[in-house]
């Protein structure tokens, strides 16, 4: 995995670094995520051509695990996220257009 490189101009918003540490409980935990989510990111987007040919024009989900979750509506597919017991906060959603690139939401 390459390297990553953020430039930060001035200080974080007040509050800001205590927000991650109080929800991923520390910075570190914080980088872990971020990399596990480039990762996931990533592995959707080299499977994006093929995903888009064999389920066109469709709602697609990836979460961890390389779950995936097709389905033909928006409302269905979050439906289906939930069913799974899946965070929506760690999932990628896509609209499988064949007409257009990928726009992950």
């Amino acid at each position: 995995m390459s390297e990553r490189k953020v430039t930060v101009k001035g200080p974080p918003p007040e509050g800001f670094v205590e927000q991650i540490i109080a929800e991923y409980g520390s910075l570190k935990a914080f980088e872990e995520a971020e990399a596990k989510w480039d990762e996931l990111v990533s592995r959707f987007f080299e499977q994006g051509e093929a995903l888009r040919k064999l389920y066109p024009d469709k709602f697609a989900a990836m979460a961890p695990g390389d779950v995936l979750i097709i389905a033909d509506t928006l409302e269905e597919l979050l439906q289906r996220i939930d069913e799974q017991g899946i965070s929506r906060k760690e999932v990628i959603t896509d609209f499988l257009d064949v007409e257009s690139g990928p726009m992950v939401v």
